[in-house]
């Protein structure tokens, strides 16, 4: 915590400055935590591959996402820094150091002192997956005044939706710079990398458990799903329950409150071999959820029972995992909204609705694999999105 906020206020390691002084054409990535850096990682990789002699720096400004860019980037010549903060004095230092040629954000991130100074230094600025929920722009458009003449400062917004254009275009962006080209996610999409340890642990029982997997739980959601499990268990006494915190740092919390229900927690860094029915497994790691996914025959997505808005669904349904919704899906309506209305994702109420929706998937295989193979079709036919995305800024490196 303490090395982060001196990167944030401007103090990085020698190692990291002289790197930066020897090699000149930087291209700088930034995503805040870990489902944006998730996002962009193959755009970083076509990146490279398209011009070999650039030189990468990535930033992050949560310490899960600059733990996962770190992991992701050994053995690399990767450059990785907290982002720091947007204040003239700390981005002039940063700028006196580094040969910047192109700057890449992802998402929702406006940063007017930045923005000014790539513009004073003729580095352009890129923004992609760019989206603007509705409370955001909102807000910002009450100081229109002020962020019209920051959001033309982008060479170009690549948007997720329709909806994100008109909304920069409405607070100021250049109508010729900005553009819809979809939800970058839909390129994240890889092959599961090989897990030995988990599969292991999934695969070690020879009763051939069901696993249902809580993704990306906040609080108040484990409760939901410590629920859910004890209401469902007598009708599938197979049944085990997997919870995948958002935040890994809450896992003691998530441990005292299965040890009140008299159930036995069991984390996945005690390098368990297999779990039993009063067990519940908690993915208490970063970058192994898609390893999950594909042995949970159900997914419950978190961010979406309480009023966080929502998390990638993409993942769950690219590994075969039925996937379901809560109410709360703002943050990621315009995708969601792909896959609710072709049948792949399901969106319930309430956890009442939730027991009854796991129940049918349950005991339906055939309706259960019809979502999942409308699912993997509809990422399919978006297979195209990272391509164009890459082509949109190929005139800059």
């Amino acid at each position: 915590m303490v090395s982060g906020l001196l990167n944030k206020l401007g103090f990085w390691d020698k190692d990291i400055k002289k790197k930066w002084k020897l090699h000149k054409d930087w291209v700088w990535f930034h995503a805040v935590s870990v489902g944006e850096l998730n996002a962009i990682s193959p755009l970083i990789e076509n990146v490279r591959l398209l011009n070999p002699n650039l030189s990468v720096m990535i930033s992050c400004t949560t310490e899960a996402g600059y733990s996962l860019a770190k992991n992701k980037t050994q053995n690399t010549d990767i450059s990785v820094i907290y982002f720091p903060f947007d204040i003239p004095l700390i981005l002039n230092n940063l700028f006196n150091i580094i040969n910047l040629k192109l700057v890449i954000i992802a998402e929702t991130e406006i940063w007017p002192n930045l923005l000014h100074l790539c513009q004073k230094k003729n580095v352009p600025v890129i923004l992609v997956n760019a989206r603007l929920s509705d409370k955001s722009f909102r807000n910002y458009y009450l100081l229109k005044f002020y962020f019209k003449n920051v959001v033309n400062l982008y060479s170009k917004i690549l948007t997720q939706s329709e909806e994100d254009t008109n909304k920069f275009i409405k607070l100021g962006a250049i109508k010729e710079r900005t553009k819809t080209l979809g939800n970058i996610k839909f390129g994240s999409i890889n092959i599961t990398n090989a897990n030995e340890a988990l599969d292991n642990i999934f695969n070690n029982n020879k009763l051939n458990p069901i696993y249902i997997t809580f993704a990306s739980t906040h609080p108040g959601e484990e409760e939901i799903a410590i629920v859910i499990y004890k209401a469902l268990r007598s009708q599938f006494p197979d049944l085990r329950l997997c919870i995948a915190p958002r935040h890994v740092n809450r896992t003691r919390e998530i441990c005292n409150l299965i040890e009140k229900h008299n159930l036995n927690p069991v984390c996945r860094t005690k390098n368990i071999t297999r779990f039993s029915n009063n067990d519940i497994f908690i993915l208490d790691t970063i970058g192994e959820l898609k390893g999950l996914y594909k042995h949970s025959k159900v997914t419950i997505l978190g961010g979406t029972f309480v009023k966080v808005g929502g998390h990638n669904i993409l993942e769950p349904i690219s590994e075969s995992s039925y996937t379901i919704i809560g109410p709360y899906d703002y943050k990621i309506k315009d995708l969601s909204k792909k896959f609710k209305d072709t049948g792949a994702l399901v969106q319930v109420k309430d956890t009442s609705e939730l027991i009854s929706r796991i129940k049918v998937a349950l005991c339906n295989n055939e309706l259960r694999q019809e979502a999942i193979n409308k699912g993997l079709k509809l990422i399919k036919e978006n297979g195209n999105i990272l391509g164009n995305i890459v082509n949109e800024i190929r005139e800059f490196l």
